[in-house]
């Protein structure tokens, strides 16, 4: 055995039977989950119908969270990629489903690690991977962790196969001559065939978390195997989206800019984006923005109030000398809104508004928020994965449901049931109309950042004078109303918050685990909201969950899709 043998934990595979045994096999359509992690896909294809029965997954960290979310299900923790680990267990010996899932691992398929791979002559494969520390193997076939699903395809051969992972897995092989970032996909292609000779038929999906009620952007690819004998599953995604030049809503057409790079990195609005059907124009599907995600009553420590500390590079100051430079850069992009969030690390990522969804979330708490201190927030508690919930100038019923302020006043009656919510955002470019919260952001060109205006509160003067006044959130009912004008509505505009303190003055803290965790579509504890999904453990641990799972709501878009063959199938069977 090598050195590098010797260093692998010694373990064994372990099974963790499941809390409740299934008396029958057709009850249900059942799945079964490889590299499980936090069980975003198991969580997705769950509320499509699919009952997993079996989930596997090197860190045993995970499959415990994983086993508390989902204790119906059975366990392996185990090694399922190197047959000479100790805790190896094959995929083959794991039971038949109608669904196989798997995420499988983005690591060494992410540019990043392709690079560095390709640098030192290796292939995608033979770089170490941190997450499941597999060694390397005889076979670069044997070391991919996207083989495992081959492998279980030939042994059960499941009617359904939904594989997720990062768009550079269609590089997979070895480099290109010349070219060390780029692999010549040749191992990918040869993947690919193997499931054509198991009488599978497949689609590929490039798709981004964004447009699916995740308030982060997170590309990725998805690779639907379906067995021959089944119809084709409607796999296009249709948002509806809003049209300017048609003036009016429209199922937007995915549609290619580009086509597929070399590298195999695909991406929103650089390598495709959605249309209008019948103009043919671009549009933006509607998004959930990262305020959804945010714990807002926390905005962090005054930059200046912080410890100042001696780093590494001599530099002397309360925050790295990058991170300060970030935070500058930020400032005066930025200026005129009182948040952004931004990378903490001085090299990778970009800055984005509040009002955007967040950029893809990783195994690292990289994340901060840079603040002047007022930051507007939705007005009533919002469930993990929604859309801010008010709307420009909306009329709450307190006996009834929200109504927008373009709807008909309900009925009055004598009780005070009215009252005034919330904003809009306002574009300054021409031939273009105010939005609501709930409503897609317009596309933001490069010149064009929109504005926010907000309805804060109400105030209505009281006493004998007339000149005393009574200050109300806009979340409580108008006072009575009489023949004198007593009653006015306060407003404030989001503008130039930064710009108008330097550095020092402005908040700045990193994103908490819960936050990266509703960023990444789940439902987890919020304040005083209690969630579904079930945590613990150091923020580390948390954030690299978070950031390695598979966004459930995609998930569940996809699952839905599937289990619709195999029912109208069996339905008229």
């Amino acid at each position: 055995m090598s050195a590098a043998s010797t260093k692998q934990r010694v373990r064994t595979a372990t099974h963790r039977p499941a809390t409740r045994r299934r008396r029958f096999r057709h009850d249900e359509y059942v799945a079964v989950d490889l590299f499980s992690g936090f069980g975003g896909l198991t969580k997705g294809i769950g509320d499509a119908g699919f009952t997993t029965i079996m989930a596997a997954n090197h860190n045993s960290y995970k499959v415990e969270v994983h086993e508390r979310n989902h204790p119906d299900a059975e366990h392996w923790i185990a090694d399922l990629v190197d047959p000479e680990a100790s805790d190896y267990h094959s995929a083959r010996d794991l039971p038949a489903a109608d669904l196989l899932a798997a995420g499988v691992s983005c690591v060494n398929h992410s540019q990043a690690n392709t690079i560095k791979a390709y640098e030192q002559g290796l292939t995608l494969f033979e770089l170490d991977d941190p997450d499941f520390e597999a060694r390397v193997t005889r076979s670069e076939r044997d070391r991919a962790t996207a083989n495992c699903v081959l492998h279980y395809a030939a042994q059960h051969h499941p009617r359904l196969i939904l594989v997720e992972c990062t768009t550079e897995l269609t590089s997979w092989g070895p480099a290109v001559p010349g070219r060390k970032k780029v692999g010549d996909g040749s191992t990918y292609r040869w993947w690919l065939k193997q499931f054509d000779l198991l009488n599978y038929q497949h689609k590929v999906l490039y798709l981004n978390s964004q447009f699916f009620g995740v308030p982060q952007s997170r590309n990725r690819g998805y690779w639907i195997f379906w067995d021959k004998s089944l119809p084709e599953p409607d796999l296009e995604h249709r948002p509806v989206s809003r049209c300017h030049s048609c003036d009016k809503d429209v199922e937007a057409v995915w549609t290619w800019r580009t086509g597929i790079p070399p590298t195999g990195t695909v991406a929103y609005g650089k390598q495709y984006d959605y249309r209008c059907p019948h103009c043919r124009r671009e549009v933006v599907p509607p998004m959930t923005p990262s305020l959804a995600a945010l714990d807002l009553t926390d905005l962090g420590i005054r930059i200046g109030d912080k410890p100042i500390k001696t780093f590494a590079d001599g530099f002397v100051g309360p925050l790295a000398r990058s991170s300060m430079e970030r935070a500058e850069r930020c400032r005066q992009r930025f200026a005129d809104f009182p948040a952004i969030l931004m990378p903490a690390k001085g090299v990778h990522g970009s800055e984005r508004l509040l009002l955007q969804p967040m950029a893809t979330q990783t195994s690292q708490q990289e994340t901060a928020i840079l603040s002047t201190g007022p930051v507007v927030e939705p007005l009533w508690p919002q469930p993990a994965g929604k859309a801010m919930g008010s709307a420009a100038l909306a009329v709450v019923n307190y006996q009834g449901a929200p109504r927008s302020a373009h709807d008909p006043l309900p009925t009055q009656v004598g009780s005070e049931t009215l009252a005034v919510v919330s904003s809009g955002v306002i574009p300054y470019r021409k031939n273009t109309v105010p939005t609501l919260h709930g409503e897609a952001m317009p596309t933001f060109p490069s010149e064009q950042i929109p504005g926010v205006l907000t309805a804060a509160g109400w105030y209505k003067q009281n006493g004998s004078t007339g000149n005393e006044t009574a200050p109300h959130p806009v979340t409580n009912p108008l006072g009575t109303l009489t023949s004198r004008d007593t009653t006015a509505l306060l407003m404030a505009q989001w503008r130039a918050s930064l710009a108008e303190l330097p550095l020092e003055d402005c908040y700045y803290r990193m994103m908490a685990a819960h936050e990266i965790g509703r960023g990444c579509g789940f439902d987890v504890d919020f304040n005083d909201y209690r969630g579904s999904f079930t945590v613990w453990g150091s923020a580390r641990n948390q954030v690299d969950g978070f950031g390695n799972a598979v966004s459930p709501q995609v998930g569940a878009w996809i699952g839905t899709r599937l289990r619709s063959i195999l029912h109208g199938t069996e339905a008229t069977a």
